[in-house]
C-alpha cells in the first residue's frame, strides 16, 4: 500500500527542510543525530551568544531573517542587530568547532507565495539568501513559511525545494497534502513543531505541547506517527520542544486541573513579551517565589501548576525525559528546542535533552534490536473528539528549508 498524503488540518506542524550538501563546499556530510535549538536574535540582553553551552547542541540557528516585500529577496537586520548576525557563527564555535550554524529566514507574508510559484523569483531568492549565509559564514539556511494555504503553494514548495538542491550541489491547509516524496528525495530532515495545539480563544486550560492526547489529535505523537504513516523515514524526523509554557487565570482557582473554566491568558512577561505566553526561566522564578507544586500528568505526559488564580502549562525536565525518550524509541533522527533564549541560566532544559538523548541514542546504538522500541498510536486508532469549530481556524502550517555543511 502507497503512503497515505500527510493532511492534517488539527495538527499544527513546522517543518524543517535540510538540504545535505556543504552551502561552503562541494561535498557534504551526513549525521545520525540532531540535538538541535532556536536562539532569538532580540534576546541578546538576557541570553547573550557567550553565555550558551554549545556542548549541548549539533545546530544552532539564528532566528530570524525576513523577506524584503519589494525586492522579493532577504533584508538585512535593523542595525543593532547586525554585529550579532556577523559574528553568530565565529562566537558558537569557539567552544564547539564541529557545531553547525543555521540562519533561519522567515517568511510570515503572502509575498512568498508570488516567490515560490515565479521561476525567476525562485532563483533570485536562492541566490540572496545563499550569498548572505556565506558572506556571514553560516553552513545552512532555514525557511519558514507559515501560511502555504494553496495547491499551487505546495507545488511551488516542491519547485522550490528541487531547484535549492540543485544550486546547492552546483556551488492551516485543509485539504492541502505536503510534497512528501519530494521531501524524502531533497532534504536531509523535517523538523515538527510539537506545540501550541490548541486555539488562542479557548477558555478552558489546557496541556500546551501534550505528548499524549486519546480523545484528540492535538498530542506529539499523533503528529509524529503521522508524518511516519505519510511516509517520511524516521531517520528524516527531528521533534520539536518548547521552552516556554502557555498560562491562563482561573474562573476559580480551587478548580484547577487540566480543561478547568479560564477566565483570560495569564499576563505578559517581561521577556516572553506576549499575552499568556511564559519562558521557562520565567517558570523557574515564578515557582522559587510562590513555592507551588508542579503536577506531572502521566497520561497526557505534561505538567503544570497554579499559583492563586494563575495556572500554567509548561515541558517540566520530566517531560523533557519522557519526550525525548519517546523520539529515541521511535528511532528518530533527534530533537530541536524552542528557543534556548528561554532556557534557565544553567540550561537546564537543553541539557536534560541532550543528555537523555545521548544515553538513549547510545543504548539504542549498543542493544539495537534487544529492546524493541515503543512506537506511538497510529493516528487511525486515536479518534478525535467533535472540535469547536474555532479550533480549526487557529491551524496554521510552517515551512523550513535548510541547507547545512
Amino acid at each position: 500500500m502507497p503512503p497515505s498524503p500527510l493532511n492534517l488540518p488539527l495538527f499544527l506542524l513546522l517543518t524543517i527542510l535540510t538540504i545535505s550538501s556543504s552551502i561552503q563546499q562541494i561535498n557534504s556530510i551526513t549525521t545520525d543525530q540532531v540535538r538541535a535549538g532556536f536562539w532569538l536574535s532580540h534576546s541578546s540582553s538576557y541570553s547573550p551568544l557567550a553565555n550558551i553551552n554549545t556542548s549541548l547542541f549539533t545546530h544552532l540557528y539564528y532566528s530570524s531573517l525576513f523577506v524584503d516585500e519589494t525586492s522579493l529577496e532577504i533584508a538585512l537586520p535593523p542595525p543593532k542587530q547586525l554585529p550579532l548576525l556577523t559574528s553568530f557563527s565565529a562566537t558558537l564555535k569557539t567552544n564547539n568547532s564541529a557545531l553547525k550554524t543555521l540562519l533561519s529566514i522567515s517568511t510570515a507574508t503572502p509575498s512568498f507565495s508570488s516567490i515560490v510559484s515565479d521561476a525567476h523569483h525562485r532563483g533570485s531568492f536562492i541566490d540572496s539568501v545563499m550569498a548572505l549565509a556565506r558572506h556571514h559564514s553560516f553552513d545552512g539556511l532555514d525557511l519558514e513559511w507559515p501560511l502555504p494555504s494553496s495547491s499551487a503553494d505546495m507545488l511551488g514548495l516542491g519547485l522550490l525545494l528541487t531547484e535549492s538542491r540543485v544550486q546547492w550541489n552546483q556551488t492551516t491547509t485543509d485539504g492541502l497534502d505536503y510534497p512528501i516524496d519530494l521531501i524524502k528525495n531533497s532534504v536531509d530532515w523535517t523538523n515538527a513543531l510539537c506545540f501550541n495545539y490548541h486555539a488562542s480563544d479557548e477558555t478552558v486550560t489546557s496541556a500546551n505541547a501534550a505528548l499524549y492526547d486519546v480523545s484528540s489529535h492535538f498530542s506529539t505523537s499523533y503528529g509524529i506517527t503521522s508524518w511516519l504513516d505519510a511516509g517520511l523515514p524516521p531517520q528524516k524526523l527531528v521533534m520539536g520542544v518548547p521552552l516556554f509554557g502557555r498560562s491562563w487565570f482561573l474562573r476559580n482557582k480551587l478548580k484547577n486541573q487540566l480543561g478547568s473554566p479560564a477566565v483570560a491568558f495569564g499576563p505578559r512577561q517581561k521577556q516572553s513579551n506576549q499575552t499568556g505566553v511564559i519562558a521557562y526561566f520565567e517558570i523557574e522564578e515564578l515557582l522559587s517565589r510562590t513555592y507551588t507544586t508542579v503536577i506531572y500528568n502521566n497520561q497526557s505526559v505534561s505538567a503544570y501548576f497554579n499559583a492563586g488564580d494563575l495556572w500554567v502549562s509548561f515541558d517540566s525536565p520530566d517531560v523533557v525525559d519522557e519526550k525525548i525518550t519517546f523520539a529515541s524509541h521511535n528511532r528518530l533522527l533527534g530533537y530541536f528546542l524552542w528557543p534556548i533564549s528561554f532556557d534557565s541560566l544553567n540550561f537546564e532544559i537543553s541539557r536534560q535533552a541532550s543528555d537523555t538523548w545521548l544515553k538513549e541514542h547510545d543504548n539504542s546504538v549498543d542493544a539495537d534490536g534487544v529492546d524493541a522500541p515503543k512506537q506511538a498510536l497510529s493516528p487511525t486508532e486515536l479518534q478525535p473528539q467533535n472540535l469547536a469549530p474555532t479550533q480549526y481556524l487557529k491551524i496554521y502550517i510552517e515551512i523550513h528549508l535548510h541547507s547545512y555543511q
